[in-house]
Order: structure tokens, then C-alpha cells, then sequence
């Protein structure tokens, strides 16, 4: 059996209000975008990847209030989707949470993708990284 989407409300209860990630949004945009300065290194996936997530995020939201707005939230779910698929599993993943980008569940459900990477963004800091259990459930082992 697997885990099902976080709801709407787990999701996106740490979630900053709408109008601040819309402002952070747009500066992490210009600040990876064509006006970043020359001795800056091109974005990294991983900021790429940031980028993607909290627009899926941020559109899933306001569609959530405004139906008219669904098909701009599944394009970017399904651009985020597809942005983890393609870096795969293993060293190299991007994606965070439980259940894979690949998984056939998120074909139906893209939304439901973005909404558990969010979370995870959001609730799992990345200087913790959960460690696998060895037999004994000893981390590390």
C-alpha cells in the first residue's frame, strides 16, 4: 500500500502567505535568471529544482481558490514531475519525499506530487538527512 498526498492543509501549513512567496518567488527568479550576474555560476539543478517546486506549490495554492487557475497548477506539477523523473534515483535524485516522481500514482495526481515534495521542502531540513537503518536499526549501520 502506499502513502497517499499529504492533504491540502498538512501540505501547506508551514506554507509562507500567498503575497511573500509570490515576492521571494519572483527574486529567486531574478537572481537565477538572464540578469544574473557573469561571475555567478550557472544555476544549479538544485536551484532549478527550487524554482519549480515553489511555483508548483504557489500555483496549486491559488488554484485551490480560483478553479481558473487548475491547468497553470497541473502544467507546473507536471513540469516539476517530469524535472525529478528525469534526474532519476540514486546520488543524483532531487526528489524528497516518499514516493518516487516515476510512481504510476502521480500520473493521475501531479498536483499530489508537488504538494508532498513541498512539504518535505519545507518540514525536512537538508542539513538532516534522515539515515538509513542498518538490521539492527542503528542509523549508519
Amino acid at each position: 500500500m502506499t502513502t497517499p498526498a499529504p492533504d491540502v492543509r498538512d501540505a501547506y501549513a508551514e506554507a509562507p502567505p500567498i503575497a511573500r512567496e509570490v515576492g521571494a518567488l519572483l527574486k529567486l527568479r531574478r537572481e537565477l535568471g538572464d540578469d544574473r550576474p557573469d561571475f555567478y555560476p550557472p544555476a544549479s539543478v538544485n536551484e532549478v529544482r527550487e524554482v519549480l517546486l515553489r511555483e508548483a506549490a504557489l500555483l496549486d495554492r491559488l488554484a485551490l481558490a480560483d478553479i481558473e487557475a487548475t491547468g497553470d497548477a497541473v502544467n507546473a506539477a507536471v513540469e516539476l514531475r517530469d524535472f525529478d523523473t528525469r534526474q532519476g534515483h540514486g546520488p543524483s535524485a532531487t526528489f524528497e519525499g516518499v514516493i518516487p516522481p516515476y510512481a504510476d500514482r502521480w500520473k493521475d495526481d501531479p498536483r499530489g506530487y508537488a504538494r508532498q515534495e513541498y512539504q518535505h521542502w519545507l518540514t525536512v531540513p537538508p542539513w538532516k538527512p534522515a539515515l538509513p537503518t542498518g538490521p539492527a536499526g542503528e542509523a549508519g549501520a
